[in-house]
């Protein structure tokens, strides 16, 4: 299956050209980590080195911190296309 592009009538920006800030939203971050957490929870390799830690959430918060977390942020936006930001390429908050 060839990849043009195109998802749900939405076309992929060119990462060159993005128009979004480099930031996390609180939002990305929330459902970042909820889905990272939820799949360490379930047996996904860890990314970071684990010092004791046994709390899926907070493994997950240390993966974020270190900007280890295998995951891509897309972001649609209002003419019809879509970004997509790699966690590592993102600003993250301390809050």
């Amino acid at each position: 299956m060839a990849d043009d592009g195109d998802y749900d009538g939405y076309q992929r920006q060119d990462p060159s050209k993005r128009t979004t800030q480099p930031y996390m939203t609180k939002y990305e971050r929330a459902r970042i980590l909820g889905t990272r957490a939820l799949q360490i929870s379930m047996n996904a390799p860890v990314m970071v080195e684990l010092e004791g830690e046994t709390d899926p959430l907070q493994i997950a918060l240390k993966e974020l911190k270190a900007n280890k977390i295998p995951m891509i942020v897309r972001r649609f936006l209002p003419d019809g296309s879509y970004e997509d930001w790699s966690c590592n390429e993102l600003i993250v908050s301390e809050k």
